[in-house]
């Protein structure tokens, strides 16, 4: 007797039925196109997630800063030791330990923002907090280091068997309901000084650096 493989269709609903067990800490999964999707097909020797960009916000963030004043007769090149003020690390599900499967999905982000971002296991904390700069007049400074940092959620797509225990076929990615695991990465170094009277662009972290100096 030949026993005739199920339409890929009732393949994917007949495996639905057992990925409870197969899947830990899922909520529900799903083959729905309402979400960008990975290829058609899967190795199940080999994948196991996929991740594909869910939400992505972008905000300042002001690492290390000091705050100096410059004398008259003492404007030219300066060494300083800034103190920080807040860590980035990239994380991918809580953690700081980035599989290779993360690092795919961060350098997806990096084109859903349109810039480069960490894909590695990185943190701003690692940064020299040494500085020179240059100062061409007297006046109170605020000198800054700091990044932008990207947060956001994945939708996670799962590698499950198509076919029938007689008739096994290539695996299939299933959208995974309820799972959205969070991330954060940030981009390059951003670093130098503004003064009271230095015009900023709202929103950047140049205009963080500021806020902290005590301007009269």
């Amino acid at each position: 007797m030949t026993i005739s493989p199920l339409p890929r269709t009732r393949r994917r609903l007949a495996a639905l039925g057992v990925l409870t067990a197969m899947v830990a800490g899922v909520t529900g999964l799903s083959t729905g196109a309402a979400y960008a999707e990975p290829p058609s097909s899967c190795n199940l020797n080999l994948e196991h997630e996929w991740y594909e960009v869910s939400s992505a916000a972008v905000d300042p963030v002001l690492t290390h800063w000091k705050g100096i004043t410059i004398a008259p007769g003492t404007t030219g090149s300066i060494e300083t030791t800034l103190t920080e003020v807040e860590a980035v690390s990239t994380t991918f599900n809580t953690s700081t330990e980035i599989s290779a499967e993360a690092k795919v999905f961060l350098a997806k982000v990096a084109v859903k923002v349109g810039f480069s971002v960490q894909t590695g296991k990185s943190t701003t904390s690692t940064w020299s907090q040494k500085v020179t700069l240059n100062f061409n007049r007297p006046g109170d400074y605020a000198v800054f280091k700091g990044t932008h940092r990207v947060r956001g959620s994945a939708d996670v797509f799962v590698c499950l068997p198509s076919g029938d225990p007689w008739n096994p076929g290539p695996g299939f990615w299933a959208y995974a309901f309820g799972s959205h695991p969070a991330y954060t990465t940030f981009d390059a170094e951003v670093e130098g000084t503004v003064s009271c009277d230095t015009p900023v662009t709202p929103g950047t972290v140049q205009e963080l650096a500021r806020n902290k100096l005590i301007c009269r």
